[in-house]
């Protein structure tokens, strides 16, 4: 159990600085225009963030 705990809690530290790296260099540079891949990455990334969050009741 706590390895599992230790194991996706790493990974939502992990997400949380690449949606945040992501969302800071669009607010940046408002010239770059997302791909349509990159944006689903992206939401992906925040599902899995909330789901995350959820489990360990941390919203």
């Amino acid at each position: 159990m706590f390895s599992t705990a230790k194991t996706e809690l790493r990974e939502l530290v992990q997400l949380i600085a690449e949606t945040e790296w992501y969302d800071a260099t669009l607010a940046a540079k408002p010239d770059i225009q997302p791909t349509g891949v990159s944006r689903a990455e992206r939401q992906r990334k925040e599902h899995r963030k909330l789901e995350l969050m959820n489990k360990y009741e941390l919203i």
